[in-house]
C-alpha cells in the first residue's frame, strides 16, 4: 500500500512538473549531443519545468515484445525513472541501476546481475512505478547509464498468468558478445536554463 501511495505521489509530481509533447525529436541540450545511432530507442517526450527532455525509451520483454515504456528525467535534486507496461502486461519486480555505466553489476561471465541492482521492488501486477534516485548517483560528469530491467506478466481476464517475461529498457548490451541480452542507455543529467 505504501508503495501505491508513493508511487501515485510521484506521478502526480511528474504530471504537475512536467508537460508531454506528443511529437517526437532528437534529444540534444547544450551540454549533451547524442549521436541518431544512440537514439535510435529513446525519444524526446516534451520537457519538464526545468527545461529538461523528458527521455523516453522502449521496454522490451523477451528480447522482441513490446512492453512498454522507460521514461527519465530529473530536477536539480533527483533523477526520476518510470517504468509504464503497454499490451496486457504488468510489473512483479523492478530493478534499477543507476550511475557509471562500468560499475554495473554483473556476473565472473560479464552477465548482469539485477538482483545485485541498488534500487528494486516488487510489486502486485501493477502498470506503472517510479523510482527517485539522488541526481548524485549519475556521478561527476553528469552522464551514467540506466539499466532498467523487470519481470513482467501478462494475465486473462480472470486474472491467471497467461506469459511470463523478463524485461529491460532498450539500449547496448552490458557486457557485448557474452550471451546476455541485458541492456543499458546513457542518460545525462540536465540542469535547465542553460
Amino acid at each position: 500500500m505504501k508503495t501505491t501511495i508513493f508511487s501515485f505521489a510521484v506521478l502526480m509530481i511528474t504530471l504537475v512538473s512536467c508537460q508531454k509533447e506528443s511529437v517526437s525529436k532528437k534529444i540534444t541540450d547544450e551540454t549533451n549531443t547524442t549521436t541518431s545511432a544512440k537514439l535510435s530507442n529513446i525519444k524526446a517526450r516534451g520537457y519538464c519545468s526545468n527545461g529538461c527532455p523528458i527521455q523516453e525509451i522502449a521496454f522490451i520483454a523477451g528480447q522482441h515484445i513490446d512492453a512498454g515504456t522507460i521514461t527519465v528525467y530529473n530536477d536539480a535534486d533527483y533523477i526520476y525513472v518510470t517504468y509504464n507496461t503497454a499490451n496486457g502486461y504488468v510489473l512483479t519486480q523492478t530493478h534499477l541501476y543507476v550511475g557509471n555505466c562500468e560499475a554495473i553489476p554483473v556476473n565472473k561471465k560479464g552477465n548482469p546481475v539485477p538482483g545485485q541492482f541498488p534500487y528494486k521492488n516488487t510489486h502486485n501486477n501493477i502498470t506503472s512505478f517510479t523510482y527517485q534516485v539522488p541526481i548524485s548517483a549519475i556521478g561527476m560528469d553528469n552522464c551514467g547509464c540506466v539499466a532498467a530491467h523487470a519481470a513482467v506478466v501478462k494475465l486473462d481476464s480472470n486474472g491467471n498468468v497467461i506469459d511470463s517475461q523478463t524485461a529491460w529498457g532498450a539500449g547496448t548490451s552490458i557486457t557485448p558478445g557474452n550471451g546476455s541480452w541485458g541492456t543499458k542507455f546513457e542518460y545525462c543529467t540536465c540542469s535547465g536554463g542553460q
